[in-house]
């Protein structure tokens, strides 16, 4: 078990470290929750710039990888910025 020393702190300075922690991990926090927010496939059509086709037979070949509540179609917002990435690059190759 550790052991923990209590000394004798300003109380503003000690504000102001658990003020810098929390800020810090909360911005941490906030980055992760923006690339792991569940889109669903009007707006991946808009990032991506393609059809609700395209999209539908990406997820059927495993190229977008979704997710299904309920009844609906749910997309990593991460999964769709690395798709769109990743058929940029196959079809600039094709050109």
């Amino acid at each position: 078990m550790e052991r923990i020393e209590l000394t004798p702190t300003d109380r503003a300075e000690l504000v102001n470290e658990i003020t810098n922690a929390l800020f810090n991990r909360l911005s941490e926090l906030k980055e992760l929750s923006q690339e792991d927010e569940l889109i669903q496939i009007p707006e991946a059509m808009k990032i991506l710039g393609r059809s609700r086709s395209t999209i539908n037979n990406w997820r059927k070949e495993g190229f977008l990888k979704d997710q299904v509540i309920n009844t609906r179609v749910y997309f990593k917002k991460s999964d769709v910025l690395n798709a769109g990435r990743n058929s940029r690059r196959a079809f600039s190759r094709v050109k």
